[in-house]
């Protein structure tokens, strides 16, 4: 381990890991963390092995790639690849950043998902989001838990979940750009709202897997898949109880896709308070549910 202690010349705290056999095997591996600190000019020829978030708390600093330069000012942070020869120093002191370090088998291909997948400077809508994971993960850092390993592989995991609501290409806007990742998905699921829809059919629409679908989902939505689509599966049926009141209940409720109408009553009552019949007697003329 490495702490600025060691060095004795660096405001700010940080710890610099090196994972374990075992961590190596996890698809998400949390390797430095770093908080408050002061940035001094560093130069890799070589690059460095794992990936880096550098983010911007003041002053202003200027990553350098090739003939390309980046600044990266508050508001802003640099993400680094693995293995890509860089320089990074302030333009303007102190520049004071946090920053993480990690690796992982999964860490490429959702950075590459989240329209993160070359070096550079990226915007970030709510800073105090990400800087509270890279807090966690230096505490985390810091512990002698054993299982300290996994609890950083979570660490990383939240810490890209919050790139994915939070972090857009300099110039881009995030959320808009994630509802369009999103959209495949979205468009499926009022096109086909009276089919049976699993989370393995909308995940294969936008490229990931179910898993990753879920939690990408609820991100942007602050839903559940399964809770957004009865939410609107319960707006097209209040639509349909009071535009058809001849339709019978039992009907309606395969029209928007639930095969048991005890079940669709239940879903109903949740977001309605009321059940369907009580609902279409309440707001529309009475049918023959």
């Amino acid at each position: 381990m490495e702490n600025q202690h060691d060095r004795g010349r660096r405001d700010g705290d940080f710890v610099l890991g090196q994972p374990s056999e075992i961590e190596n095997e996890l698809p998400y591996q949390l390797v430095g963390a770093g908080c408050d600190f002061f940035q001094y000019p560093v130069k890799r020829p070589f690059g460095f092995p794992a990936f880096q978030w550098i983010q911007t708390i003041s002053g202003t600093g200027s990553l350098s790639q090739g003939d390309d330069t980046h600044t990266a000012r508050p508001g802003e942070g640099l993400l680094l690849h693995p293995n890509e020869p860089h320089r990074y120093q302030a333009l303007e002191d102190p520049w004071y950043v946090h920053w993480i370090t990690f690796s992982g088998y999964h860490v490429r291909d959702m950075l590459s998902y989240l329209g993160m997948s070359t070096t550079g400077v990226y915007g970030v809508a709510e800073p105090m989001a990400l800087a509270s994971h890279i807090r966690k993960a230096l505490g985390i850092l810091k512990s002698d838990y054993p299982l300290r390993g996994i609890d950083g592989s979570v660490v990383v995991y939240q810490l890209m979940m919050d790139f994915f609501k939070f972090v857009h290409s300099a110039g881009g806007t995030s959320h808009d750009a994630h509802v369009r990742r999103l959209k495949p998905a979205l468009d499926r699921i009022e096109r086909e709202i009276h089919r049976s829809l699993t989370l393995e059919d909308l995940a294969q629409e936008v490229g990931v897997t179910p898993q990753y679908f879920c939690e990408l989902f609820k991100s942007i939505t602050r839903y559940r898949p399964t809770e957004y689509i009865n939410q609107r599966r319960v707006e097209r049926a209040k639509n349909l109880l009071l535009r058809n009141p001849r339709d019978k209940v039992h009907d309606i409720a395969r029209q928007v896709g639930f095969e048991s109408d005890s079940y669709f009553s239940t879903v109903f009552r949740k977001y309605e308070g009321v059940s369907p019949r009580t609902y279409r007697e309440t707001n529309g003329p009475l049918g023959g549910g």
